[in-house]
């Protein structure tokens, strides 16, 4: 195919803007570091467990609990009968 042609000032304003980024990186890595910030929770004191509260029961364990009550009520009366 054709062949680009690169010229003279192109090459000579890459190299200033290479000086330039290097220059603003040196200034960059000079500044302070930014302070850290703590939520809220964190200047209080607070640490985390690791533990969740259990949270509201499914609809199925609030199911398998009232087959579980009735099952052991019906074995309940099954043994005063006997």
């Amino acid at each position: 195919p054709h062949q680009q042609h690169v010229t003279h000032a192109a090459i000579t304003e890459n190299k200033h803007l290479s000086a330039v980024l290097a220059h603003i990186k040196e200034q960059q890595d000079k500044a302070a570091a930014p302070p850290e910030v703590k939520p809220e929770s964190a200047r209080n004191g607070y640490k985390k467990t690791g533990r969740r509260p259990p949270g509201r029961p499914s609809r199925l364990d609030a199911y398998y609990a009232r087959k579980r009550a009735e099952r052991e009520a019906r074995v309940a009366s099954q043994g005063c009968d006997n």
